[in-house]
């Protein structure tokens, strides 16, 4: 019985260090003697420069070159990447309609 009362008390010892552990890893600040505080997050998040499907005015953007450098899929079927601000969309090269922003599929090296 002692055994089992031993075991029961090393798993709730090792729990509870990789409870604490993970709570300290979540925190961005961590220093003696203070407690974390979480930072609220938006709910909604920030809408882009443009919207999907807006139509976009010829001259004001520029074309992203080499997109295969960038970890992004080739060019095809009349649409190309654009850079907008700091965001890549997805643009129908004849209407320069907004197709999706793509972003996120780029590599790191965006």
């Amino acid at each position: 019985m002692r055994m089992r009362s031993q075991i029961s008390l090393l798993f709730w010892a090792s729990t509870v260090l990789l409870t604490a552990t993970s709570a300290q890893s979540q925190c961005r600040i961590a220093v003696a003697g203070t407690s974390c505080v979480a930072i609220p997050q938006p709910l909604t998040p920030e809408p882009g420069p443009v919207e999907i499907g807006e139509i976009l005015e010829r001259g004001q953007y520029s074309i992203l070159m080499n997109a295969r450098y960038y970890g992004l899929p080739a060019v095809s079927d009349g649409w190309v990447y654009m850079r907008i601000e700091d965001e890549i969309y997805r643009v129908d090269w004849r209407s320069h309609r907004v197709l999706e922003q793509v972003t996120d599929q780029a590599s790191r090296n965006w």
